[in-house]
Parts: C-alpha cells; structure tokens; sequence
C-alpha cells in the first residue's frame, strides 16, 4: 500500500509524500508525529506527478520544463528562484 496523497504537518511541509509506501517504518514515523489516518490506494495508483521527488530528480524536471522556453529574464528568475526553493529543501 502507498499514500494516496500528501501528509502534511501542522506547519505545511510534507511529512510524507503521495507514494510512499506505508512500510513499518514509515506507519511508526507518522504515528510518533501525531498522524491518526491518511489514504491509502494500492499498487500503481498513483500517479508519477504525484510522487514525492528527491532534490536531484525535482531538479533535474524544473531543467525540463524550462529547456524548450525562449530566453526571457523574468522565466529564468523563476527557474532560479524555484531551483533554491528545492535546493534548500525547505518542506
């Protein structure tokens, strides 16, 4: 079994991401922080944007996202801005 959606905190960063397989360890974490339910789907129910990405991978998508754009000054500071937010890793 898998996530079905996000888990959020209190303070709304993702605990645990849409996806996750709810192993042992991952049902004691979520149970320590407080969390009483969440949804579940079976097997190859989620969808791949719904995924909990590692930095590296949400990296490497924002480069693809914005490789086929024209050159315009206000896209590449998003791109950048969007690009610290992942790096930092901030949720």
């Amino acid at each position: 079994m898998h996530l079905a959606r996000a888990v959020l905190g209190a303070d709304g960063c993702v605990l645990a991401g849409a996806g996750t397989t709810l192993g042992p360890a991952v049902i004691r974490s979520l149970a320590r922080l407080g969390v009483r339910s969440v949804e579940v789907v079976e097997d190859g129910e989620v969808a791949a944007w719904e995924e909990d990405k590692d930095p590296t991978r949400a990296l490497a998508d924002l480069e693809a996202r914005f490789a086929g754009e024209p050159a315009d000054p206000i896209l590449e500071l998003l791109k950048q801005a969007l690009a610290r937010y992942l790096q930092a890793g901030t949720c």
